[in-house]
Order: C-alpha cells, then sequence, then structure tokens
C-alpha cells in the first residue's frame, strides 16, 4: 500500500470478536492513512461490484457539486 501498487482495500471481518476486528486493523488504518478507499461492510462490496460490473465509463456523466 505505501508504494501506491493498491487502488482500493476490502476488508471484511468475519465475525465482531475484539480478535477479528483488531487481525485486520493495520490494514484498515494504513488504508484510510494513505487516502485508499476502503470498504468494510459485505452488503456495500456487494452492491459496488455489482456496479462497477454493470455501468460501462462512457455511461458516467462528470457533473460539479452544484448540478447534484
Amino acid at each position: 500500500m505505501h508504494e501506491h501498487k493498491i487502488d482500493m482495500v476490502v476488508n471484511i471481518p468475519k465475525d465482531l470478536t475484539p480478535r477479528e476486528l483488531t487481525n485486520g486493523y493495520k490494514i484498515r488504518r494504513s488504508a484510510i492513512d494513505l487516502n485508499i478507499p476502503l470498504i468494510t461492510n459485505s452488503r456495500l462490496a456487494s452492491a459496488f461490484i455489482t456496479a462497477f460490473c454493470s455501468v460501462k465509463p462512457d455511461d458516467l456523466d462528470i457533473k460539479s457539486w452544484d448540478e447534484y
């Protein structure tokens, strides 16, 4: 990650036990510190993959914030 070879991190814990949550702490912390997009929720990851695979870049319009 420090060499900027990773564009996005998907880090989803198996359960909410303290051990599982701390296992990926360094990965999650590094992603945030290095401004790398981070997904930690399985439903969000699934929705992102669906959107990424179904929308073509040519279908996206670039708009200013004022247009939203």
